[in-house]
């Protein structure tokens, strides 16, 4: 009864003071998305992938693409080239008035047609008869989500690079570091920690390639309303292919208003870059854990009530963008399911997804790069585990020196038997060394070797070396 009115009591008391409290002045700039929160923005993407989808690049690509379309129509004849001379001139002279072009947004639901407003407005009237002369909406934007797409896998591309030679040498240099190896979560057999970062360094090289596949596909947007060209005759195509060469981009072989299939595989490959990234995030936080540290953040954060502790903040970081990977990879999907000739509705879903995808995933790189450039590896605690593990993860190779004595199968037996027959807390040490079976086949010396982690790495420092030289021919 006590409880209850405790609980009532706290209940008035907040609503009464909720009642009267002041509601916060915020500006019409204010951010809600942490993408543009003044607190967490820097948290979830840099600030050099955010000048390539910002407002500013945004719509400096439209008006490109704009007096590109000018530029191929003046050369083919289709317009006068004193209009596409005063096409340019506005477009270099124009200062956007970004809060007209937002009340114009707000009405049409597109920012082309507010846009085109404020360029014939700063133009004369050859401005206004010959600007976007032919073409629609779509082609503008679409031509410059190509354009910032282009950019953002070449920025994406350039940090990993630099983080796949980062790893080159962290696993070089660990080639022969002795680690126990885990499956399942549990012991397995030895390892060497550079073979393990090998896999990071080859998965990520293998998206670098993927990212190339995929921007390969990449191509102008120029079809008109549905894609025909019809409004300009039989001259579609070279116009087409002349825009295309104009900024540097590929001719398409059909038009794509529909067909969003190059982007969602982007944004899916960008998935792909942050799910390596969540595993990693899941190795650094296991193996960071205290009753195993075998490697440690050097940049940990702090906790605000316990003095011991140091987070490992970039896995921490790494794995939450790793799951907002996914939830774009999911909406690619949406993006590709237009009906018809095209369907506005898919659309407007890319207009957040692929920016954000790119968002998180360079912040993803740059999070890799200083956790792999401050890592702390703790060689000795890693030797150190196989005496806590005490030496299980040895069966193996004493079994496979065993088989050589007296057959696998009869081998296999024998050490099986022997660690289940063995006092709960007993080493495997102990058990090998007194089990007559083995000693009767196996010399002591032969017995110390085969228990020995660094005489079971098979040719792990040579696949380190290997793949590190693969992967510098490739990347340097």
């Amino acid at each position: 009864m006590k409880l209850k009115k405790l609980v009532l009591a706290t209940a008035c008391a907040f609503a009464t003071m909720t009642a009267h409290a002041e509601p916060v002045k915020v500006s019409e700039e204010a951010a809600v998305s942490v993408f543009d929160s003044r607190v967490y923005r820097d948290l979830f993407g840099t600030q050099a992938m955010r000048a390539i989808f910002s407002d500013e690049a945004m719509v400096n690509h439209w008006i490109k693409v704009e007096v590109a379309l000018a530029k191929t129509q003046a050369e083919m004849g289709m317009i006068p080239q004193d209009a596409y001379q005063s096409i340019k001139k506005a477009a270099d002279s124009v200062e956007i008035d970004y809060d007209a072009l937002r009340a114009g947004t707000n009405r049409v639901g597109r920012g082309i047609s507010p846009l085109l407003g404020q360029l014939r407005a700063a133009g004369d009237d050859k401005v206004a008869t010959y600007l976007h002369f032919g073409s629609t909406t779509q082609d503008i934007m679409d031509t410059a989500t190509v354009m910032q797409v282009s950019q953002g896998i070449e920025l994406v591309q350039k940090d990993l690079k630099k983080l796949v030679l980062q790893l080159a040498d962290l696993a070089e240099k660990h080639k022969d570091t002795v680690m126990i190896s885990r499956t399942n979560g549990q012991d397995a057999i030895p390892t060497t920690f550079g073979l393990h970062l090998i896999t990071y360094m080859t998965e990520l090289d293998r998206h670098i390639t993927r990212l190339d596949e995929a921007s390969s596909r990449l191509a102008v947007q120029v079809g008109g309303t549905v894609g025909t060209l019809s409004g300009y005759g039989d001259q579609g195509l070279e116009l087409q292919a002349g825009v295309a060469k104009n900024l540097g981009l590929k001719t398409p072989s059909a038009p794509w208003n529909p067909s969003r299939d190059t982007f969602a595989e982007i944004v899916q490959t960008l998935g792909l870059v942050n799910a390596t990234f969540g595993r990693i995030a899941n190795d650094v936080n296991t193996l960071g854990r205290t009753q195993i540290l075998e490697v440690q953040e050097g940049e940990g954060g702090a906790s605000s009530t316990m003095p011991q502790k140091r987070n490992p903040r970039a896995a921490e970081f790494m794995g939450g963008l790793s799951r907002m990977g996914k939830m774009y990879n999911a909406a690619a999907l949406d993006m590709m399911s237009h009906s018809d000739t095209r369907q506005g509705s898919p659309w407007i879903l890319e207009w957040s997804v692929i920016p954000d995808s790119f968002m998180v995933t360079s912040q993803s790189v740059e999070r890799a790069q200083r956790l792999f450039a401050n890592l702390i590896v703790n060689q000795d605690r890693m030797l150190e585990n196989f005496n806590a593990s005490q030496y299980y993860v040895m069966s193996e190779a004493v079994m496979n020196d065993l088989a050589e004595k007296i057959g696998r199968a009869r081998a296999y037996d024998v050490v099986k038997e022997a660690i289940a027959g063995a006092q709960p807390g007993t080493s495997f040490v102990d058990i090998v060394k007194g089990t007559p079976e083995i000693t009767s086949n196996m010399s002591e010396k032969e017995i110390d070797a085969a228990l020995n982690p660094s005489n079971y790495l098979g040719v792990a420092e040579e696949t380190v070396e290997r793949a590190v030289q693969e992967v510098r021919a490739r990347r340097k």
